[in-house]
């Protein structure tokens, strides 16, 4: 009995792994063509002399080593980990309320209060840009780290009101109507029973909140100034006047960040299992 159960198994995880070859057969060609053209940034980094050509003429490490001596590159990775961190927690501390209000709602009510919230998914970067620059002004918000964080974190709400949104829909109502029965206040509503259940939501929106922060160049071009350079600002600002393979230096080193934290985030739960 146990042979033939073990047997089953084995047969219908083959098949699974049939199943999946076609599917990823599909798949490789257009994660090929996206992944391509970034995968050439990352040999052409590597030149001894100042012309970008693939592949180089002459290997070496100049354009790294000019990265480390030109002044403003770190200061504005910095500014941009602070601008996207900042506008990550924005955006949970509006994005987490909203979604748990929305789900109290009527379904009109509630459809409509949605809308809302997504309309910044919609609207173009430059409305939003021009419309935070001139409302920025009045409050002497423009040419501020705080006053792009701000900024950010209307991109941000979004993505974090749709991950606790789908969160929800998961979750027991039953759970917190009996938490409310025993006398439990909205504070330790959330705390002991909606926080629990919607942390991995909330982690997963701020992530998404962070990155979109992270790599925004629009809005932050309208509300930058000499002590708010973000690092996409820079990137823009050094492409406009000189194409050097310290451009493609940085770029490598972004690649290379986002492929550690894609590779950490995919072993963790091989790991935990």
């Amino acid at each position: 009995m146990a042979r033939s159960i073990l047997s089953l198994a084995g047969a219908d995880a083959a098949g699974e792994r049939r199943g999946r070859g076609p599917v990823i057969r599909l798949a490789a060609l257009p994660l090929a063509l996206l992944v391509l053209p970034l995968a050439a940034i990352v040999p052409m980094s590597f030149t001894a002399t100042s012309v970008i050509a693939l592949p180089p003429e002459h290997w070496g490490l100049a354009a790294y080593r000019q990265l480390l001596a030109a002044p403003g590159w770190g200061s504005a990775l910095l500014a941009s980990v602070e601008v996207a961190a900042l506008a990550a927690a924005l955006a949970l501390l509006a994005g987490v309320p909203a979604a748990l209000g929305v789900a109290r709602l009527p379904r009109a009510a509630a459809g409509l209060v949605s809308a809302l919230v997504l309309i910044p998914l919609a609207l173009p970067v430059v409305v939003l840009g021009l419309a935070e620059f001139i409302s920025f002004a009045r409050l002497r918000l423009n040419g501020s780290l705080f006053g792009i964080a701000l900024a950010h974190s209307l991109l941000g709400v979004p993505y974090v009101f749709l991950t606790v949104r789908a969160a929800l829909a998961r979750l027991d109502t039953a759970i917190v109507r009996a938490a409310e029965s025993l006398g439990a206040g909205p504070l330790r509503v959330f705390g002991a029973v909606y926080l629990p259940a919607l942390r991995p939501a909330m982690l997963a929106g701020a992530a998404l909140a962070f990155g979109a922060s992270f790599e925004e160049i629009v809005i932050a071009l309208f509300l930058s100034g000499p002590r708010a350079i973000t690092l996409p600002v820079k990137l823009f600002n050094e492409l406009q006047y000189d194409l050097s393979p310290v451009i493609l230096a940085v770029a490598t080193c972004i690649l290379g960040a986002v492929a550690a934290v894609a590779l950490i985030v995919v072993a963790a739960p091989r790991r935990s299992a």
